[in-house]
């Protein structure tokens, strides 16, 4: 070989091997590209930045506690207000709904009849964290009232047509696990469907941070709580609320307990417990609020409840019944409990249960 096609040659190897070299290069930026896009489809990120605000090499908090909001549970500043997530967890008597996941977390439960006599709870999660909660199911009318008071992230699986026209044209801030939110959720295949939807803390912590919540702080009125008074004070005997709402099913029944001044709730005559942790459902204040009959709310049964206005209510803690009023200017506005004399009732510090019952069904209690 020749002095020139040696060095043709050599020229050559080089060239070929800045071509390789590139194609290399090339490879590795559209494939870690084409992995981010993949990753990126995956459903929620599972990366979030836990790390603290730092200042001047320390950490910056608010500093001091003060009243969570949705309870009265005295928590850190940082705690106090989170943005509220209301979730709609189905009651079926049947097909394995029950026990329900999370509700030993939920800081707030409403418990509306929904149709057929079955009724529907929506849990408000804001600083308690369960692994699991459902099973989720649909949106309902009557429901979105207290949503509103709060300005909650409403979280459900569809609903019924009134419901889903108004959660659009109310621009409620919305969950739909049938539409665009369903990477919020899973299914347990295990389960019968449609009773098999969930979804966790965890995930509705992503759903906040996507919508631009996750730091933000809502503004609703808060409750007037108390702290509980010690067992030497608190009401002694068998004490007892009762709430028949339609069949035996879906009869409530909340008991006492004087030594954790909470009340443990049976349904359907069956002591109810949470799926994730195994502890018994209870509650520190039980609302009983009266409202007027049923109105026939599209098809398949449904039915709604008015809800804003005034009406007579019953509040329990600490084994005592106090006769008030429920009052609600408007969708927005938040219901409060008076009694008599005109006065806001307090509520214990801890979680409450809002049973929304017809003034046509029964209420005993002792």
């Amino acid at each position: 070989m020749g002095a020139w096609d040696r060095i043709r040659y050599d020229r050559n190897v080089q060239l070929g091997i800045v071509i390789s070299a590139l194609v290399v290069i090339s490879l590795l930026i559209w494939g870690g590209i084409g992995y981010t896009m993949w990753k990126d489809n995956q459903g929620p990120r599972v990366q979030k930045n836990f790390l603290p605000e730092v200042q001047n090499g320390e950490v910056k908090t608010k500093g001091g506690t003060e009243p969570r909001k949705l309870d009265g549970i005295i928590v850190s500043v940082e705690d106090a207000n989170k943005y509220p997530v209301g979730v709609m967890i189905e009651n079926l008597a049947g097909d394995g709904v029950r026990p329900q996941f999370g509700l030993s977390r939920a800081l707030v439960v409403y418990e509306v009849i929904v149709e057929g006599g079955i009724t529907r709870f929506m849990a408000l999660f804001g600083g308690e964290e369960s692994t699991q909660i459902g099973p989720v199911r649909s949106a309902r009318p009557t429901f979105l009232e207290f949503a509103s008071e709060y300005d909650v992230v409403y979280t459900h699986a569809g609903g019924s047509p009134e419901a889903l026209g108004a959660i659009d044209g109310l621009k409620i801030k919305d969950i739909n696990a049938l539409t665009g939110g369903s990477k919020y959720f899973w299914r347990d295949t295990g389960r019968f469907a449609p009773h098999n939807l969930f979804t966790s803390s965890e995930l509705l912590e992503y759903a906040l941070r996507d919508k631009g919540l996750e730091n933000k702080e809502v503004d609703f009125e808060s409750w007037d709580f108390r702290d509980g008074r010690p067992i030497k004070d608190r009401a002694e005997g068998d004490k007892f609320i009762k709430l028949f709402f339609s069949s035996p099913g879906y009869d409530v029944e909340w008991k006492y307990n004087r030594e954790n001044n909470n009340y443990e709730r049976l349904n359907g005559g069956v002591l109810q417990n949470d799926a994730v942790n195994g502890e018994t459902i209870t509650a520190k204040n039980i609302v009983v609020q009266i409202v007027p009959p049923e109105i026939p709310a599209g098809e398949k049964g449904r039915i709604n409840f008015i809800v804003t206005g005034q009406g007579k209510a019953m509040i329990f803690h600490e084994g005592q019944a106090i006769e008030g009023i429920w009052k609600k200017k408007d969708r927005l506005a938040r219901t409060k409990y008076y009694d008599e004399e005109g006065k806001e009732i307090q509520l214990i510090r801890g979680n409450t249960w809002v049973e929304i019952l017809p003034e046509d069904k029964i209420l005993e209690y002792n």
